[in-house]
Order: structure tokens, then C-alpha cells, then sequence
């Protein structure tokens, strides 16, 4: 990284009082859910390829401090959505032990959410709604994220995650079962929905 400088650093002594945010309003649940969009036409997604092992993935998510990406096929097709619980939850054995292969050959396809299983909402439809909107719609779907969907194809992504973020609040989604199986799961108590 020859091209680079380090940048020259001060001590923080005495008092140092945090600067007032004057360009910026606080943000609650009435503001414009634009502020909690990643806009796909400001910010390249976060993509990952369909065939990378679970452990890399996991570890490249980690690494990158991102909790879900968009998985895309070689010619960078989105296939789906995958998140770190998917890569180290109980999926991950049941795909192995249905596949008959290693842990280790599992890969991010194995366990994604596809494309036909994820919801969308029109960016036009979000440029006009609040973030409580938005929240409360995450909430009714028991989903972590809700893709925006735009005239020219995958527009962005808004998450609970972010939201939580952006108002320095909690948030809880509860994961709602989509199968039988899953709802079995639940009442035997085999697995938790709470995210």
C-alpha cells in the first residue's frame, strides 16, 4: 500500500465536547424510510457467489461487519439473500445430513433464501412511506430485510439491522414458521424464531 499515507493524529486531551449535528435531523419512526435505504444506484450491494463454501462466507461476512449479502451466479444474477444465521444455525447440518456430503461442502446456495422466497417492495412505494411503515411491514412478514424493487431491476434493501441502527433502538423480529416442519420445530422446541 505504497500509495498511501497514514494521516497525522492528535492527543484528545481536556475536554472535548461532541460536535452538535446541525446538517442532520434525529430520526424516528415518522421519518422518511429514504433515510434507512441502501440504494443500490449509490452503493455497490454486497454480494457474494452462490458456490463459496459456508466457513469462507461466514468469515467473509464477519470480516466485512455485514450481516447479510445478495448471492448472484457467475454472470451476476441474484439468486437470493443469505444471512449469518443461515451459515451457522442448524440449516447448515440438516442441508449436509439431506445432501449426504461434509459440513464443509455445504455451500452458500445450499442454504439461501431464493429469490422466489424473498418479498419486495416498489422503490416508489418506500420514497413515500416512514420507517415505522417499513418496521411494521418487516414485522408482519417476519422478515430481517425487504428488498426495494425499481424500474430497472434490484433497486436496494432496507434491514431491521439498519433500522435499529438509525434510531439507536431495539428491534425484534419474530420469525414466522413457512412450513410444516418448521412449525413442528417451533412447538417441540427444536428451534427459535426470535431474531
Amino acid at each position: 500500500m505504497g500509495q498511501y499515507k497514514a494521516l497525522k493524529t492528535i492527543k484528545l486531551q481536556g475536554e472535548f465536547p461532541l460536535c452538535d449535528h446541525f446538517d442532520s435531523e434525529p430520526l424516528s419512526l415518522d421519518s422518511t424510510a429514504l433515510k434507512v435505504v441502501t440504494d443500490f444506484t449509490r452503493r455497490q450491494p454486497q454480494v457474494i457467489s452462490k458456490d463459496v463454501d459456508i466457513d469462507h462466507a461466514l468469515y467473509m461476512m464477519k470480516n466485512g461487519h455485514v450481516r447479510s449479502k445478495l448471492v448472484v451466479d457467475d454472470d451476476d444474477n441474484f439468486l437470493g439473500v443469505v444471512n449469518c444465521r443461515d451459515l451457522s444455525g442448524r440449516k447448515v447440518l440438516s442441508v449436509a445430513q439431506r445432501k449426504q456430503i461434509p459440513r464443509e461442502e455445504v455451500c452458500v446456495e445450499d442454504v439461501m433464501t431464493t429469490k422466489d422466497d424473498l418479498h419486495a417492495v416498489s422503490y416508489d412505494v418506500v420514497a413515500k412511506s416512514t420507517i415505522g411503515d417499513v418496521l411494521e411491514t418487516l414485522q408482519q412478514l417476519g422478515l430481517q430485510h425487504v428488498l426495494l424493487s425499481g424500474a430497472d431491476g434490484l433497486r436496494g434493501m432496507i434491514s431491521a439491522s439498519d433500522i435499529a441502527r438509525a434510531l439507536h433502538i431495539p428491534v425484534s423480529i419474530l420469525q414466522k414458521p413457512t412450513s410444516f416442519k418448521e412449525i413442528f420445530d417451533v412447538i417441540s422446541g427444536r428451534e427459535d424464531f426470535t431474531n
